[in-house]
């Protein structure tokens, strides 16, 4: 109560100024002191999806994810014009004030820094544009000349791994995504998202901008950076991860380049851990502001300097993978990754081309304390991305799409793995990579393979035919080919001398690669056995083994 009237005591003073000039500071506070959450009650400030993809990796609920004390937030109202955002991880808000009463705020006790992040931008969107209404397409495209069902995209997806998983039924079911741009234009009517509309899996979030209900505005690059990942039209285009569920966050201003954008990012990615999102898409990147006196300099990429490194930083340790793209500087003075790229645990996406050599735009490392960046690549040269309208498509070049390229690749890999940690798919993505044991700071530890990891995670065996055992699960899992699996027919598992095992009939998960799986195998000998599939007088033997 002391503080409140301390502050109400200055507030006064500054009722005389006639519409001043209004900027954006970052506040950061002294200490979460008086408030009202506790680590012990996490429902009140995450979901119970986020809560449960910590529990599932062993994350404990700690002070940075406690919400600032409200009393700060509110003696802050009284002083500035608006709160523009507000970050638990840092402990601090964006605010929009003047001069005078920013200059004031350092006197407040609970204030720890005041710190100057640039003019406020006017609006130039209209607020809450209704979503347009999706048309059908009447006649699907194709490829000119016949194509795969991939399409355009088959190249692109094929440098990742990523057919085999789409041809095994992982196209990324069940995994969020967050995907953090500066607007998504047209993505409410362009025909590459009716599947993600009509199966619920698309999402206007947020705007973290302008604070309306509107994402389907302001800039094309977030609709080219989600048709890479969620665009479905089979034999026409399709993305690396068709099947995933989508959430489009607005933080990039794209009226003007100052550091509150920074803090925009660390606001969106707050919002993804609390509503349980798994993967974090963020095609962004700042290095050089429209004020330069603001702009960031290598030394201090460390990932513990800047406002959005910080942020990155801390997103990093809450159970999520979190990508960026590492920049588009890399044949210019600059070369350098950017913030928050720098960040350690963020994945730092550089852009390779068609033939796997790093595309010479694509930034490099080192960060100043000597960390290799960026992490992995994917390709980012002439890849087809979604057009303006309808179903046309472009081409685009930059990082900005290889983050997306292996943001998708990897919401399908997890698909098939729901009960695997972050940590766990990540540490099978990096030992896939090609360069996975000679890391360097212009394609780091290289371009990941996602059907390998695939294999590595499910400890799958390669003879004639791919087979998996898991003693722990009690489960048997076999790859088959769809064309070698008839519809009528029947299996059984038999020892070394034919003795067939009195077990339950396998669960058969038909696609285009399809999955065998026979359980309760827990207490099944080591040793060799086989699989006998029978389909009217074809009979057919494949040899597997318990460990």
């Amino acid at each position: 109560m002391i503080r409140l009237t301390l502050f109400l005591t200055i507030f006064p003073l500054f009722l005389s100024a006639q519409n001043p000039k209004l900027y954006k500071y970052w506040v950061e506070f002294t200490d979460k002191n008086n408030t009202p959450y506790c680590t012990c009650r996490p429902a009140e400030f995450l979901s119970a999806r986020a809560l449960e993809r910590r529990a599932r990796a062993g994350i404990a609920i700690v002070d940075n994810d406690l919400p600032p004390t409200p009393d700060y937030l509110t003696a802050l109202k009284y002083s500035v014009t608006q709160i523009h955002s507000v970050s638990r991880w840092l402990n601090a808000a964006a605010v929009i004030s003047d001069s005078a009463r920013a200059a004031a705020l350092v006197k407040l006790p609970f204030v720890k820094s005041v710190r100057y992040l640039g003019p406020h931008l006017k609006f130039r969107n209209p607020t809450n544009r209704p979503e347009k209404k999706r048309t059908p397409l009447t006649l699907m495209p194709q490829v000119e000349g016949g194509g795969t069902y991939w399409g355009y995209a088959a190249l692109q997806n094929n440098l990742l791994g990523v057919p085999v998983l789409h041809m095994a039924g992982h196209k990324g079911e069940g995994i969020y995504v967050a995907v953090m741009d500066g607007g998504f234009t047209n993505v409410d009517t362009l025909p590459f998202f009716d599947s993600l509309a009509y199966h619920n899996r698309l999402f206007s979030a947020h705007d973290f901008v302008e604070h309306d209900g509107a994402v389907y505005e302001a800039a094309q690059h977030g609709t080219s950076v989600l048709s890479v990942m969620g665009a479905y039209l089979p034999g026409y285009f399709v993305g690396t991860a068709p099947e995933a569920t989508y959430f489009l966050l607005k933080t990039e201003d794209t009226g003007g380049e100052y550091p509150v954008e920074e803090t925009n990012w660390i606001a969106g990615a707050e919002w993804a851990d609390s509503a349980g999102v798994d993967i974090i898409n963020a095609s962004l990147g700042y290095t050089v502001f429209n004020d330069t006196s603001l702009s960031h300099k290598y030394k201090e990429l460390d990932g513990r300097t800047a406002i959005g490194s910080r942020g990155a930083a801390i997103a990093a340790t809450k159970g999520m993978i979190v990508c960026n793209s590492a920049g588009n500087e890399g044949d210019e003075s600059w070369r350098f990754i950017g913030v928050p790229a720098d960040a350690p645990g963020l994945i730092a996406v550089g852009a390779v081309q068609h033939n796997a050599r790093r595309a010479a735009f694509s930034s490099v490392g080192p960060t100043p304390d000597g960390r290799i960046k960026p992490d992995l690549v994917a390709p980012g040269e002439e890849v087809v991305t979604a057009g303006n309208t309808g179903t046309q498509l472009g081409v685009s070049s930059g990082t900005s799409v290889a983050a997306p390229m292996l943001v998708g690749s990897i919401a399908s890999l997890w698909s098939a793995f729901p009960e695997k940690t972050a940590a766990e798919i990540l540490d099978a993505v990096f030992a896939s990579a090609d360069q996975a044991e000679r890391p360097d700071n212009a394609r780091g530890y290289g371009m990941p393979d996602m059907t390998a990891a695939w294999f590595q995670l499910a400890a799958y065996v390669n003879s004639r035919y791919i087979f998996a055992f898991n003693r722990t699960k009690g489960e048997l899992r076999i790859l088959l080919p769809d064309r070698k699996v008839p519809f009528d027919a029947t299996f059984a598992l038999r020892d070394i001398l034919g003795n067939q095992l009195e077990i339950t009939q396998p669960v058969l998960s038909r696609h285009e690669i399809s999955t065998l799986l026979f359980q309760n195998l827990e207490n099944v000998p080591p040793g060799h056995y086989s699989v006998v599939m029978t389909s009217g007088n074809e009979v057919l033997q494949i040899a597997v083994a318990s460990w």
